[in-house]
Formats: structure tokens, C-alpha cells, sequence
């Protein structure tokens, strides 16, 4: 006999209440929209110079290194603790051939040092909508409540920024410097615990060629959502500056879902599930808070989870009518 429902219980929600959705790739297969990609290597490796470029063409509406064009000019969120803005990060936004005007940074000279925990970060998401987020490099941006290295706050921090991720449909992207641990195996040399690596949908390692330093190979040694991509390379040379090399990849598919294609959407935390279901629900219209917990208590999710998701991905709350109602979009947008 088959069973159907939930079997009457707040706890366990069925598999079949879930609606599957297509993975969307900002550059198939390696940079996710939605999710977190990690970038690693060793100083001076070409981390930032690469993903400068790739800037660049997402803020004109270019093409990836492949060929693949992006479409409409995208905004791009590039924070940097490492460069000076003046003479050196605007200079090579500027030689990559970047529409400055779509790439932004939050001003850390005037609202002091940010951290991946900083409520800043959260609300320049929430009101620049930007489809790339890039911290460079992600060791400059650890606070005392956002230390990696301690499994349990890499977790909670992790999952947070992956909510924002699927929440505002960007990409974001943490590069970092490789730890000293060599002789074990990639996964293990990317930084803070391993936990931050589980989050990662993609995990993208960058080496210098031992004949020739001017070149450097991209090698993906993890994805989470489909067919490991191909080796690529670029190469940084004082005569000739950036060039991509040998970028003839793999064609995105028409639908990928997952590894396995029937493999529905799945959650690690009660917050995630109520982030999700919070994002379907305001997806065409704001909706009263009081029809929002009442939809979530039928999946289970009680008010202070749904309260505390709220704030995590910025839900904006405005009253109309006498009644409270839960909006994502910016308040410009508002009707």
C-alpha cells in the first residue's frame, strides 16, 4: 500500500512536497549561481587576476573563458582587503576592460573593518543584488565570532552565507591562500576547517606550471553538482599581461539538477528549510506575516526559526492595511 502525507507530524516533511529545480550555472561547471565556490592557492599564484577578468566580463555582459556569452551586464560584489582601491584595484578592473559602474565594494575606510559575520555584508547583498560575490582573500575577513577554524561557527557561518547565496540567486566566491600542510590531499590543504570545504559546492585550486611559472592551471577538485570540469589554464606574462589558455570546455547541459537528476532539493538545518520555503512563498508577491508562519508551522517550522531566518537573509517587514507583511524586494520596488 503505498502512503502519502506527512502522517500527521510537524517534524517529518515528504520528499514529494518539495518541488525540484535546475541547477543555473554563472560559468558551467565551476561557479554556481546560488551557491559557494572557493578559489585557492598560494600567494602570487594569479587568484585575484583570474577572477578580475571573469569580473569584468560578467559586468559587460561578455562571455566565460570558454566562450560562453553571459548575456545582460551583471552586478558584481568584489571586496578586497589585500589592494589599494585607488592604484591598484580600479587600475586592473580598468586594464580587464570592467564596467565599473557595475562593480561595487562596501567602504571599509569609513564603516570600519568588515568581517563575514558583519550585518554589512548581508544588506549590501540585499540592496546592490549583485549575481557575483567575491572576498578576497577570505583569511582577511575572519572576526572573533567568525573563526574557520572552529568547526561549530564555520558551520553556522557557512550555512549563512549559503543562505544568502540561494536567497538573492548570487554566486558567491571565497578565495583563499592554501594552508602549509603539504603532502595531503587538496581538500585538506584549503583553509579553515573542514567544514567550510563540505559547504562549498565547488572548490577550484590554482598551481603554477613547474616548466613555465608564467602559467597557471586550474584544476577542480570538487563539485557537488555535476561532472567535474576540465583543466583549464591562463597565463600572466610582464610583455603580454592576461591570457586564457586552452579554454575549450565542456558544453552546459540543458537541465542539470544534481549528480543524481531525480534527487530533490535537501536540507541540512531547520533554518535552510525555512529560507527555502520563505523564498518560494514571497517569489511573486509579498505576503502577510501571519499567512507566512502559518504556511511554515504546516512544514513545520515554528515562529522563532521563521523569526530568526527572517533576519538572516533580510526579509524587509512593512505594514499596510493594519496588517505586517514580509517582502524581498528592495523597498524601491514596493507597490
Amino acid at each position: 500500500m503505498q502512503m502519502q502525507g506527512n502522517y500527521g507530524s510537524n517534524l517529518v516533511t515528504s520528499y514529494n512536497e518539495i518541488q525540484s529545480k535546475t541547477v543555473r550555472w554563472l560559468w558551467y561547471p565551476f561557479i554556481a549561481i546560488g551557491k559557494i565556490t572557493i578559489l585557492q592557492g598560494d600567494p602570487g599564484d594569479g587568484k585575484s587576476t583570474m577572477m578580475l577578468n571573469l569580473i569584468a566580463e560578467i559586468s559587460t555582459g561578455g562571455a566565460t573563458p570558454d566562450g560562453k556569452a553571459l548575456g545582460v551586464p551583471r552586478r558584481v560584489l568584489y571586496q578586497c582587503s589585500e589592494d589599494g582601491l585607488e592604484d591598484t584595484i580600479k587600475p586592473r578592473l580598468e586594464k580587464c576592460g570592467a564596467d565599473c559602474r557595475n562593480v561595487g565594494f562596501i567602504n571599509e575606510e569609513t564603516g570600519g573593518a568588515l568581517t563575514l559575520d558583519d550585518e554589512r555584508l548581508r544588506q549590501a547583498i540585499v540592496e546592490y543584488r549583485p549575481r557575483l560575490v567575491v572576498i578576497d582573500p577570505i583569511q582577511a575577513y575572519i572576526g572573533g565570532s567568525a573563526d574557520l577554524q572552529v568547526a561549530g561557527r564555520a558551520r553556522k557561518l557557512m550555512s549563512r552565507l549559503s543562505m544568502w547565496a540561494s536567497v538573492y540567486e548570487c554566486a558567491i566566491v571565497l578565495i583563499g591562500h592554501l594552508n602549509k600542510k603539504e603532502g595531503q590531499k587538496d581538500l585538506y590543504r584549503s583553509f579553515g576547517s573542514i567544514d567550510v570545504v563540505a559547504a562549498a559546492r565547488s572548490v577550484l585550486q590554482v598551481e603554477r606550471d613547474e616548466e613555465d611559472p608564467c602559467i597557471r592551471t586550474v584544476h577542480q577538485i570538487k563539485n557537488s553538482l555535476g561532472p567535474t570540469g576540465e583543466t583549464f589554464s591562463f597565463e600572466i606574462r610582464s610583455e603580454t599581461g592576461f591570457k586564457w589558455l586552452g579554454c575549450d570546455l565542456s558544453p552546459e547541459p540543458q537541465r542539470l539538477i544534481s549528480e543524481d537528476k531525480d534527487k530533490p532539493q535537501a536540507f541540512t538545518t531547520k533554518m535552510e528549510k525555512a529560507a527555502y520555503l520563505i523564498k518560494q512563498l514571497l517569489a511573486d508577491r509579498d505576503m502577510s506575516s501571519k499567512e507566512i508562519y502559518e504556511r511554515l508551522k504546516e512544514q513545520g517550522i515554528g515562529h522563532r526559526t521563521a523569526e530568526d531566518t527572517k533576519k538572516a537573509i533580510g526579509v524587509r517587514c512593512y505594514r499596510k492595511m493594519q496588517s505586517w507583511y514580509w517582502s524581498l524586494k528592495p523597498k524601491e520596488e514596493e507597490k
